[in-house]
C-alpha cells in the first residue's frame, strides 16, 4: 500500500550500488523487502507515471525478483 515507506510487517532496505539504481525514468532505487522469513521481493516504484494505454498519471510498483528460498 505504501511502497516508499517501511512495511508494517517484515523489513525493507534500499539497495546500494550502481546496478540497483532506477531502471526506468522516475522510478525509485531497488527496494529489498523481507517477507517475514518466507522470502524476499525486490521492486521499484513510481508515484506518478503515465505508462499504459490511457496515459493517465498513476502509481506503479514493478516487481524485479521474488525469491522464496531460504537465506
Amino acid at each position: 500500500m505504501t511502497p516508499g515507506a517501511p512495511p508494517a510487517i517484515g523489513t525493507s532496505t534500499i539497495l546500494r550500488g550502481r546496478h540497483h539504481g532506477p531502471k526506468w525514468a522516475g522510478y525509485s532505487r531497488t527496494i529489498h523487502y523481507e517477507i517475514s522469513g518466507a522470502g524476499r521481493i525486490d521492486y521499484q516504484y513510481c508515484n506518478n507515471t503515465t505508462e499504459g494505454t490511457h496515459g493517465d498519471p498513476h502509481h506503479v510498483v514493478k516487481i524485479l525478483t521474488i525469491d522464496l528460498g531460504s537465506h
